[in-house]
């Protein structure tokens, strides 16, 4: 097995500037459109089914949930940086 001698880098706290803010947004709009969008689409369909609801409601917590905490993280470290 052979080593790399370029070290990986890794994006830290001091590193985050508002432009990632502005993209870790994007993320964030696009979650709560997909999430709207298929809340109407469920409830739209003729053969509507608990499961689907459970299922939109937990991929939305999952994905929101993450996208916000990375939003407000990189909120706080680009007002630290900027």
């Amino acid at each position: 097995m052979t080593r790399s001698s370029h070290a990986r880098e890794i994006i830290g706290p001091d590193d985050v500037t508002f432009s990632d803010v502005w993209l870790i947004g994007g993320f964030l709009l696009f979650g709560i459109v997909a999430v709207v969008f298929n809340a109407w689409l469920i409830k739209k369909a003729d053969d509507r089914s608990w499961k689907h609801g459970c299922v939109l409601a937990l991929s939305a917590t999952v994905y929101l949930g993450i996208a916000l905490y990375t939003f407000v993280w990189a909120l706080v470290h680009a007002i630290d940086n900027g």
